[in-house]
């Protein structure tokens, strides 16, 4: 059965649209359904908050990552002369469905972060999802503490040994530090090819830390005191999610980053890349290496100038990854993400949420859940996080649980037990 859709939301109205169908050609634009593109990531990473990609029925493979704003809508039958032409939602023609397919080897859908503005998916079929984790460049990494933060994205890797170097995602400003004072031990680079081959940026920053100490002169104050507002220093004492030994990345760490093509998946993170990151390299008594993701460009500075810092770690997988990388077969869904008028079947976790896994905020509305498999919420897992407090040592109960946002929620502490 067909149907004309129109979305009268004012939300859409003033959108950019863009077209996607399995058949589509590489390359082209996406601007009509003639015109399609059959890349359904890369038309949803070059849209625009506030832009709607319309998707063809058939099938597409792989794990999508949901983009703030960019409303995604399936089930269309592409057809040029009414583009807005749509099967209903519950159609039981197969061929008819949008579907997303995990081939069994990774989630379907997730959404990193919170959303700043609400985000919709909406008429997929969505299958074959379980989040077994296999890192590779752009992986994101999750702190060691439990707390469920994302700390790091994986820009190298090697599978063979389980090795690899992720970049932070805390990032603050800084000056370079030590203004006037050639790190005499540190390495002077004196062009751009020396700057962008040099990866020695741990023991560069030791040695920067080694002579600046917990002082620089930093000159965004009256007297010009010394305080240890220097880039090394932040890098040396963070203790980003129970990581310590975070260090200054050398100019050729960045290059290596900028190369691995994770400029999507950082600024999904909330990576500012617009403005120059510090490097642990110098030129001189004055000046230091910073470099530009925007354009790969690597260029001397006053060591004085604030810029952008971000640390960089070794990384070593895991033996056994923390939950949360296995939570959610099919989708992972934050605050401000909804999921409507969804198919969610035959998905996998060895954590949390078979079907859905639903951080604080996220809402599933109008959909099939059902057919999916997880040791806790084996169709879908609502996340709890709760301010609440007690005077009581006691143990008590809540449930239902897991609850979720609008429910009623009953505390018993007379009778001890766990409620799944």
């Amino acid at each position: 059965m067909l149907c004309s859709f129109c979305m009268v939301l004012g939300f859409y109205c003033h959108a950019k649209n863009y077209y996607v169908k399995t058949n589509g050609i590489q390359g082209l634009p996406g601007s009509s359904w003639s015109w399609a593109s059959p890349d359904l990531q890369g038309t949803i990473d070059k849209a625009a908050s506030g832009d709607v990609v319309y998707v063809a029925a058939g099938v597409y493979y792989g794990g999508f990552i949901m983009k703030d704003g960019v409303n995604v809508l399936g089930g269309y039958t592409a057809n040029n002369s009414n583009p807005t032409e749509r099967y209903e939602f519950g159609d039981t023609e197969p061929s008819h469905h949008s579907v997303l397919d995990g081939e069994g080897k990774q989630r379907v859908l997730t959404q990193i972060l919170p959303f700043s503005t609400p985000t919709v998916w909406e008429g997929f079929s969505i299958q074959n999802g379980n989040p077994a984790v296999s890192f590779k460049k752009g992986s994101i990494i999750y702190s060691q503490n439990g707390d469920n933060k994302i700390i790091g994205i994986l820009y190298k890797y090697q599978t063979e040994t389980g090795s690899g170097k992720m970049i932070g995602t805390t990032e603050i400003w800084k000056q370079w530090g030590g203004y006037e004072n050639k790190i005499e031990d540190l390495d002077l680079l004196p062009n751009q090819t020396a700057a962008k081959t040099n990866i020695s940026g741990s023991e560069n920053s030791l040695k920067i830390f080694t002579e600046l100490g917990q002082n620089s002169v930093d000159f965004s104050t009256v007297d010009y005191s010394g305080n240890g507002n220097y880039a090394a220093y932040w890098c040396d004492t963070a203790t980003t999610g129970g990581y310590d030994n975070w260090y200054l990345p050398a100019p050729g760490e960045l290059q290596e980053v900028y190369e691995a093509n994770l400029k999507n998946v950082m600024e999904a993170v909330g990576k500012n890349l617009k403005y120059p990151f510090w490097t642990s390299g110098q030129t001189g008594n004055s000046l230091a290496w910073a470099y530009c993701f925007g354009s790969g460009y690597c260029h001397p500075a006053l060591k004085y100038v604030t810029y952008n810092v971000s640390a960089i770690h070794d990384f070593n997988a895991p033996a056994q990854p923390d939950g949360i990388y296995f939570v959610g077969g099919g989708v992972f869904l934050n605050a401000n993400g909804t999921l409507r008028k969804c198919i969610v079947m035959n998905n996998t976790s060895s954590s949390k949420g078979g079907g859905v896994y639903v951080a604080k905020d996220g809402q599933i509305e109008d959909c099939t859940v059902e057919g999916n498999s997880a040791p806790e919420g084996k169709e879908i897992y609502y996340e709890v996080v709760s301010d609440l407090e007690t005077t009581r040592s006691s143990a008590f109960n809540i449930y239902p649980n897991p609850a979720h946002a609008g429910d009623k929620i009953t505390i018993d502490n007379l009778n001890a037990g766990t409620y799944n």
